[in-house]
């Protein structure tokens, strides 16, 4: 196998608590260090031109579902004292490269 090779320098903390805001309900926090932001983005343009496929999302305004192109990150979840947590560093793409000549 493989060794793995993180997508960005620091992971992606996330966890889902009590929203602070609106009593019973919970919210999903990410914690993004400033490091990997642009790591991210890289990885995100990455996945958009190499992996993306046809899903199903919740559009708020039209109050329907839509199908659309979509990319997706999958984490492992953890159940801890303050609630459901994980961290978020996925395998590194590599860019691919166009080989073909512009004329």
């Amino acid at each position: 196998m493989a060794d793995f090779n993180p997508a960005l320098p620091l992971p992606i903390k996330w966890s889902i608590g009590d929203d602070r805001f609106n009593e019973g309900q919970q919210v999903l926090s990410l914690t993004i260090p400033v490091d990997s932001v642009t790591h991210l983005i890289d990885h995100l343009q990455n996945l958009v031109d190499q992996k993306a496929k046809d899903g199903e999302v919740y559009d708020f305004n039209k109050k329907e579902k839509v199908k659309t192109k979509c990319v997706q990150i999958y984490s492992k979840a953890m159940d801890g004292q303050f609630g459901v947590f994980g961290n978020i560093n996925p395998q590194k793409l590599e860019r691919e490269v166009n080989e073909e000549l512009p004329f």
